[in-house]
């Protein structure tokens, strides 16, 4: 059953969308249009594609899975992507986020997973060994690098949703979890960091089903 909350987020974020898309035809159509304001777009489109994620996660579920988007979802969705594909000429880090959400956008379609896991590997490669701003062996003296959040978000989506025989060991889904979680509550992310969580208490009960 669909969440009550949904239709009303999804017309806020239809609203959103329109608004992103006036902007974005002005600053397209001026090449001296300053970085800021399509720096300003990137993070919009981004919070916009985020929070589309959310509702349809939140959203109707079957035998523990998401079920699939409605045409409604799957369409803002493409349209917001289409955006954050056109700021991604601007922006080299936009990259990452277009990897992550071309992963979310095949997930909520119910595409094949196995270019999914492929778009979803982009993030989950690190980009360079971990560097440490203390002598403390742990993440929470790691300076956090452009791409540590991406890399969290695609563990999440990788352990939520993708078919066990695509994912790592049992073992090392616990540590990447655990690496997941602390990556998110530093940046704040607090209901990625919830999700994470309630997956890692499934993993440490003996379930290896994704969480709902």
């Amino acid at each position: 059953m669909q969440s009550e909350a949904e239709p009303g987020g999804l017309t806020h974020c239809e609203r959103a969308s329109g608004y992103l898309q006036g902007s974005l035809n002005i600053t397209m159509s001026q090449p001296s249009t300053q970085g800021v304001n399509k720096a300003v777009e990137l993070l919009l489109c981004d919070l916009l594609l985020t929070l589309r994620t959310g509702l349809w996660q939140k959203g109707g579920v079957s035998g523990g899975e998401s079920s699939p988007a409605s045409g409604s979802q799957l369409a803002g969705f493409q349209r917001d992507l289409s955006a954050l594909r056109k700021l991604g000429k601007y922006f080299k880090e936009a990259q990452r986020k277009m990897f992550l959400h071309e992963a979310m956008v095949r997930l909520m379609a119910g595409a094949s997973p196995t270019r999914t896991q492929q778009l979803l590997e982009h993030n989950l490669r690190r980009r360079g060994p971990p560097k440490y701003t203390a002598e403390r062996d742990d993440d929470s003296t790691r300076t956090l690098f452009p791409g540590d959040s991406e890399r969290a978000r695609a563990i999440l989506l990788a352990c939520r949703h993708l078919p066990l025989p695509l994912l790592t060991p049992p073992g090392q889904r616990a540590v990447l979890l655990a690496e997941a979680a602390r990556t998110l509550e530093r940046v704040g992310d607090r209901r990625s960091l919830q999700d994470c969580q309630q997956i890692l208490l499934r993993l440490g009960g003996g379930t290896t089903m994704a969480a709902s």
